[in-house]
Protein backbone atom coordinates (compact mmCIF):
# COMPACT_ATOMS: atom_id res chain seq x y z
CA UNK A 1 0.00 0.00 0.00
CA UNK A 2 1.51 3.20 -1.14
CA UNK A 3 0.64 7.12 -0.48
CA UNK A 4 0.14 7.66 -3.79
CA UNK A 5 -2.72 5.07 -3.72
CA UNK A 6 -4.38 6.52 -1.05
CA UNK A 7 -4.36 10.05 -2.29
CA UNK A 8 -5.72 8.61 -6.05
CA UNK A 9 -9.03 6.51 -4.21
CA UNK A 10 -9.69 9.86 -2.06
CA UNK A 11 -9.52 12.17 -5.50
CA UNK A 12 -12.10 9.48 -6.93
CA UNK A 13 -14.48 9.08 -3.82
CA UNK A 14 -14.41 12.97 -3.90
CA UNK A 15 -14.69 13.80 -7.67
CA UNK A 16 -17.32 10.50 -7.97
CA UNK A 17 -14.75 9.31 -11.12
CA UNK A 18 -11.94 8.01 -12.27
CA UNK A 19 -12.17 10.34 -15.85
CA UNK A 20 -12.27 13.44 -13.49
CA UNK A 21 -10.38 12.08 -10.67
CA UNK A 22 -7.32 11.84 -13.39
CA UNK A 23 -7.96 14.94 -14.74
CA UNK A 24 -7.28 16.43 -11.07
CA UNK A 25 -4.41 14.77 -10.47
CA UNK A 26 -2.51 15.39 -13.60
CA UNK A 27 -2.36 12.02 -14.70
CA UNK A 28 -3.77 9.38 -17.11
CA UNK A 29 -7.24 7.81 -16.21
CA UNK A 30 -5.56 4.07 -15.95
CA UNK A 31 -2.84 4.94 -13.87
CA UNK A 32 -5.47 6.11 -11.58
CA UNK A 33 -7.69 2.67 -12.43
CA UNK A 34 -4.63 0.68 -11.79
CA UNK A 35 -3.96 2.29 -8.69
CA UNK A 36 -7.26 1.38 -7.12
CA UNK A 37 -7.50 -2.07 -8.61
CA UNK A 38 -4.27 -3.24 -7.21
CA UNK A 39 -5.33 -1.31 -3.44
CA UNK A 40 -8.52 -3.85 -3.93
CA UNK A 41 -6.42 -6.29 -4.70
CA UNK A 42 -4.25 -6.05 -1.67
CA UNK A 43 -7.23 -5.67 0.74
CA UNK A 44 -9.12 -8.28 -0.97
CA UNK A 45 -12.49 -5.67 -0.65
CA UNK A 46 -14.03 -3.94 -3.70
CA UNK A 47 -13.81 -0.02 -2.85
CA UNK A 48 -15.96 1.34 -5.45
CA UNK A 49 -19.55 0.45 -6.63
CA UNK A 50 -18.41 0.84 -10.89
CA UNK A 51 -22.15 -0.41 -11.96
CA UNK A 52 -23.47 3.01 -12.27
CA UNK A 53 -21.91 5.96 -14.30
CA UNK A 54 -20.96 7.32 -10.94
CA UNK A 55 -17.86 5.82 -8.66
CA UNK A 56 -19.70 5.56 -5.08
CA UNK A 57 -18.04 3.50 -2.27
CA UNK A 58 -19.27 0.68 -1.26
CA UNK A 59 -19.96 0.23 2.40
CA UNK A 60 -16.06 -1.32 2.76
CA UNK A 61 -15.19 1.85 0.65
CA UNK A 62 -16.57 4.16 3.61
CA UNK A 63 -15.10 2.33 6.25
CA UNK A 64 -11.66 2.49 4.55
CA UNK A 65 -12.25 6.05 3.59
CA UNK A 66 -12.96 7.25 7.13
CA UNK A 67 -9.16 5.49 8.29
CA UNK A 68 -7.51 7.23 5.15
CA UNK A 69 -8.39 10.76 5.83
CA UNK A 70 -7.24 10.12 9.17
CA UNK A 71 -3.97 8.68 7.70
CA UNK A 72 -3.63 11.34 5.42
CA UNK A 73 -4.25 14.26 7.95
CA UNK A 74 -1.36 12.49 9.93
CA UNK A 75 0.90 12.66 7.51
CA UNK A 76 0.13 16.18 6.40
CA UNK A 77 0.86 17.51 9.98
CA UNK A 78 3.53 15.25 9.92
CA UNK A 79 5.69 16.82 7.19
CA UNK A 80 4.37 20.12 8.71
CA UNK A 81 5.94 19.63 11.64
CA UNK A 82 8.88 18.30 9.91
CA UNK A 83 9.19 21.93 8.04
CA UNK A 84 8.79 23.75 11.46
CA UNK A 85 11.46 22.13 12.93
CA UNK A 86 14.02 22.26 10.19
CA UNK A 87 13.21 25.93 9.65
CA UNK A 88 13.11 26.65 13.05
CA UNK A 89 10.23 28.21 13.31
CA UNK A 90 8.81 25.34 16.00
CA UNK A 91 11.00 22.97 18.67
CA UNK A 92 12.25 22.83 21.74
CA UNK A 93 15.76 22.66 23.07
CA UNK A 94 16.21 20.77 25.87
CA UNK A 95 19.35 22.55 27.87
CA UNK A 96 20.94 21.51 31.05
CA UNK A 97 22.69 24.00 33.20
CA UNK A 98 24.42 23.85 36.66
CA UNK A 99 23.33 26.26 39.22
CA UNK A 100 25.61 28.77 37.70
CA UNK A 101 23.79 29.21 34.92
CA UNK A 102 22.88 32.49 35.84
CA UNK A 103 26.78 33.59 34.58
CA UNK A 104 26.50 37.05 32.06
CA UNK A 105 27.94 34.95 29.31
CA UNK A 106 25.31 32.13 29.52
CA UNK A 107 22.26 34.73 29.88
CA UNK A 108 23.57 36.78 26.88
CA UNK A 109 23.91 33.69 24.99
CA UNK A 110 20.65 32.54 25.61
CA UNK A 111 19.31 35.92 24.93
CA UNK A 112 20.57 35.99 21.48
CA UNK A 113 19.24 32.57 20.78
CA UNK A 114 15.71 33.77 21.85
CA UNK A 115 16.01 36.77 19.39
CA UNK A 116 17.31 34.81 16.34
CA UNK A 117 14.78 31.85 16.78
CA UNK A 118 11.98 33.43 18.84
CA UNK A 119 9.71 30.48 18.25
CA UNK A 120 11.48 27.82 19.90
CA UNK A 121 10.81 26.81 23.19
CA UNK A 122 14.06 26.68 25.86
CA UNK A 123 13.55 23.90 28.13
CA UNK A 124 16.29 24.14 31.02
CA UNK A 125 17.24 21.63 33.26
CA UNK A 126 19.26 22.34 36.08
CA UNK A 127 21.42 19.71 37.70
CA UNK A 128 25.27 19.24 38.94
CA UNK A 129 28.01 18.38 36.53
CA UNK A 130 27.85 15.07 37.04
CA UNK A 131 24.02 14.69 36.55
CA UNK A 132 24.36 17.16 33.62
CA UNK A 133 26.71 14.70 31.83
CA UNK A 134 24.99 11.63 32.58
CA UNK A 135 21.76 13.50 30.98
CA UNK A 136 23.31 14.30 27.83
CA UNK A 137 24.60 10.47 27.92
CA UNK A 138 21.25 8.63 28.51
CA UNK A 139 19.52 11.32 26.05
CA UNK A 140 17.46 13.40 28.01
CA UNK A 141 18.64 16.72 27.13
CA UNK A 142 20.34 17.92 23.57
CA UNK A 143 23.34 20.27 25.32
CA UNK A 144 24.28 21.18 28.67
CA UNK A 145 26.54 23.87 29.72
CA UNK A 146 29.16 23.37 32.23
CA UNK A 147 32.80 24.09 33.84
CA UNK A 148 34.92 20.94 33.13
CA UNK A 149 38.14 20.04 31.36
CA UNK A 150 37.43 17.88 27.93
CA UNK A 151 38.76 14.95 27.57
CA UNK A 152 35.37 12.25 28.34
CA UNK A 153 35.69 10.85 24.73
CA UNK A 154 31.51 10.22 25.30
CA UNK A 155 31.10 14.06 24.83
CA UNK A 156 32.21 17.08 22.84
CA UNK A 157 32.32 20.16 23.55
CA UNK A 158 32.88 24.04 22.66
CA UNK A 159 34.22 26.85 24.92
CA UNK A 160 31.61 29.29 25.67
CA UNK A 161 33.12 32.04 27.64
CA UNK A 162 35.55 32.66 30.65
CA UNK A 163 34.59 35.01 33.74
CA UNK A 164 37.10 35.75 36.61
CA UNK A 165 36.27 34.32 39.69
CA UNK A 166 35.81 36.81 42.91
CA UNK A 167 35.48 37.04 46.35
CA UNK A 168 32.32 38.38 47.82
CA UNK A 169 31.09 39.10 51.60
CA UNK A 170 28.66 41.65 53.15
CA UNK A 171 29.12 44.84 52.92
CA UNK A 172 29.82 44.82 57.16
CA UNK A 173 32.19 42.21 56.76
CA UNK A 174 35.95 43.00 57.68
CA UNK A 175 37.35 41.91 54.90
CA UNK A 176 35.13 44.73 52.40
CA UNK A 177 37.78 47.48 52.45
CA UNK A 178 40.48 44.66 50.80
CA UNK A 179 41.19 45.74 47.03
CA UNK A 180 42.46 42.51 46.85
CA UNK A 181 42.99 38.71 48.70
CA UNK A 182 44.75 35.98 47.84
CA UNK A 183 43.53 32.15 49.15
CA UNK A 184 45.75 32.13 51.74
CA UNK A 185 44.81 35.25 53.30
CA UNK A 186 40.95 33.37 54.06
CA UNK A 187 42.22 30.84 55.77
CA UNK A 188 40.58 31.98 59.08
CA UNK A 189 37.63 32.76 57.39
CA UNK A 190 33.96 30.47 57.24
CA UNK A 191 33.11 29.63 53.42
CA UNK A 192 29.70 29.18 51.80
CA UNK A 193 29.85 26.85 49.02
CA UNK A 194 28.20 24.77 46.08
CA UNK A 195 27.34 20.71 47.15
CA UNK A 196 30.53 18.68 47.08
CA UNK A 197 29.12 16.80 43.88
CA UNK A 198 29.83 20.27 42.20
CA UNK A 199 32.74 20.72 39.99
CA UNK A 200 32.93 23.94 40.49
CA UNK A 201 33.73 23.83 44.20
CA UNK A 202 35.65 20.40 43.40
CA UNK A 203 38.06 23.33 41.69
CA UNK A 204 37.96 25.34 44.63
CA UNK A 205 39.23 23.21 46.89
CA UNK A 206 41.82 22.09 44.47
CA UNK A 207 42.78 25.65 44.33
CA UNK A 208 42.99 26.27 48.29
CA UNK A 209 44.83 22.85 48.57
CA UNK A 210 47.73 24.24 45.90
CA UNK A 211 47.91 27.09 48.08
CA UNK A 212 48.22 25.04 51.43
CA UNK A 213 45.26 27.20 52.80
CA UNK A 214 41.64 25.53 53.23
CA UNK A 215 39.19 27.71 55.06
CA UNK A 216 36.35 25.83 57.01
CA UNK A 217 33.33 25.14 55.10
CA UNK A 218 30.32 26.45 57.01
CA UNK A 219 27.44 26.15 55.19
CA UNK A 220 26.87 24.31 51.38
CA UNK A 221 23.77 24.96 49.64
CA UNK A 222 22.17 24.14 46.39
CA UNK A 223 21.83 27.71 44.79
CA UNK A 224 23.56 30.42 44.16
CA UNK A 225 20.59 32.85 45.48
CA UNK A 226 20.74 30.67 48.80
CA UNK A 227 24.53 31.17 48.97
CA UNK A 228 24.33 34.85 48.54
CA UNK A 229 21.82 35.40 51.09
CA UNK A 230 24.08 33.83 53.74
CA UNK A 231 26.55 36.00 52.61
CA UNK A 232 24.54 39.33 52.71
CA UNK A 233 23.36 38.07 56.66
CA UNK A 234 27.08 38.04 57.35
CA UNK A 235 26.81 33.82 58.01
CA UNK A 236 30.13 33.62 55.77
CA UNK A 237 31.98 34.45 52.89
CA UNK A 238 31.68 32.89 49.08
CA UNK A 239 34.05 32.70 46.07
CA UNK A 240 31.08 32.91 42.72
CA UNK A 241 31.63 34.38 38.74
CA UNK A 242 31.77 38.09 39.27
CA UNK A 243 28.95 38.74 37.10
CA UNK A 244 26.55 37.02 39.61
CA UNK A 245 27.24 39.01 42.41
CA UNK A 246 28.69 42.69 40.91
CA UNK A 247 24.87 44.07 40.86
CA UNK A 248 24.13 42.79 44.10
CA UNK A 249 23.71 46.34 46.42
CA UNK A 250 24.09 44.19 49.39
CA UNK A 251 27.69 42.45 48.46
CA UNK A 252 30.80 43.27 48.14
CA UNK A 253 33.40 41.94 45.33
CA UNK A 254 37.02 41.44 46.05
CA UNK A 255 39.27 40.39 42.89
CA UNK A 256 41.38 37.28 44.08
CA UNK A 257 45.38 37.36 43.24
CA UNK A 258 46.55 35.44 41.75
CA UNK A 259 43.12 35.60 39.47
CA UNK A 260 41.67 32.70 39.29
CA UNK A 261 38.74 32.19 36.60
CA UNK A 262 35.84 29.86 34.94
CA UNK A 263 35.43 29.13 31.68
CA UNK A 264 32.01 27.30 30.66
CA UNK A 265 31.52 25.12 27.78
CA UNK A 266 28.69 23.91 25.98
CA UNK A 267 29.02 19.78 25.63
CA UNK A 268 26.61 17.20 24.31
CA UNK A 269 26.89 13.49 23.03
CA UNK A 270 29.90 12.44 20.60
CA UNK A 271 28.43 11.09 17.77
CA UNK A 272 24.46 11.85 18.80
CA UNK A 273 22.20 13.13 16.01
CA UNK A 274 21.37 16.62 17.51
CA UNK A 275 17.87 18.60 16.58
CA UNK A 276 17.65 21.36 14.43
CA UNK A 277 17.53 23.72 17.51
CA UNK A 278 20.67 22.31 19.09
CA UNK A 279 22.66 22.86 16.04
CA UNK A 280 21.73 26.34 15.47
CA UNK A 281 22.35 27.15 19.21
CA UNK A 282 26.05 25.69 18.46
CA UNK A 283 25.80 27.49 15.20
CA UNK A 284 25.37 30.80 17.53
CA UNK A 285 28.10 30.08 19.34
CA UNK A 286 31.12 29.24 16.64
CA UNK A 287 29.71 32.60 15.01
CA UNK A 288 30.05 34.71 18.42
CA UNK A 289 26.37 35.56 18.63
CA UNK A 290 25.47 38.12 21.29
CA UNK A 291 23.28 40.89 21.41
CA UNK A 292 26.18 43.17 23.62
CA UNK A 293 28.95 41.52 20.58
Amino acid sequence: MEIRQLEYFLMVREAGSFTRAAERLYVSQPAVTNAIRSLEEELGIQLFDRSQKLATLTAEGRIFASHVEKIMHGITTTVEEIHALKNLTSGVLMLGLTPLGGMRSIVHQLQAYHLAFPDIQIALREEDTTGLQQALLEDKIDLAIFAAPAGNPALSSLELATEELVICCSRRHPLHRRNTLSLTDLAGEELILLPKSCLYRQNIIEAFEQAESLPRILFEAQSVQTIKGLVAAGCGISILPESLVEDDGELTTIPLEPPLSLTSSVFWKTGHHLSHAAEAFLGLIKKGGSPHA
